[in-house]
């Protein structure tokens, strides 16, 4: 038992410096756990095995404190499958396929299929915009046509009185001139 115990505190100190120098805290396990707390509602929601993770976490910092503080290193306070779930947490924070690792995964997934959706919210405004200016534009150029072409019909309204008016007015001359 001895041995386990000291091996266990030997692995505890190298997983609580880890999290210490990951996390840029000085507490390390317990920063770990406190920060599992404050993100618990998300953490049980994206990451399986949240729970058991924090159980067990806060589990092993009991049996830390216990041998650091309160029991001899040769109680049986710490078993081999404490030990061995310490390790393969060990190596789950190295390949960040820890509880919080996996969280922050999910979160970045998160934002940017957000993201995503967010540009493609705005390619289909500015496609509506483009529609709609296209509409405007042709709307407007319909309108031009047809007020272009009411101007065209009453130049070429001016223009048959015009020749009607010379018209008579040859006529009157032909009339007084060979009469």
């Amino acid at each position: 038992m001895r041995d386990l115990n000291i091996n266990f505190m030997d692995l505890y100190k190298r997983v609580d410096r880890f999290i210490k120098d990951a996390y840029h805290s000085s507490e390390g396990v317990s920063e770990y756990i406190r920060i599992m707390e404050s993100k618990d509602s998300k953490g049980r929601r994206y990451v399986s095995g949240w729970n058991s993770d924090y159980d067990s976490l806060k589990h092993l910092r009991w049996i830390r404190n216990q041998l650091a503080h309160e029991v001899d290193y040769d109680s049986d306070i710490c078993s081999e499958e404490e030990y061995e779930w310490l390790e393969e947490f060990h190596s789950r924070l190295f390949s960040a396929d820890d509880p919080l690792g996996k969280l922050r995964k999910a979160e970045n997934a998160m934002e940017l299929e957000q993201k995503k959706k967010r540009e493609i919210a705005n390619r289909q405004k500015k496609a509506e915009s483009s529609n709609d200016n296209i509409e405007i534009n042709y709307s407007e150029n319909i309108q031009n046509n047809s007020e272009d072409n009411q101007s065209s019909a009453i130049l070429a309204g001016c223009l048959r009185i015009i020749v009607l008016i010379f018209l008579v007015l040859l006529l009157i001359i032909f009339f007084l001139i060979f009469r």
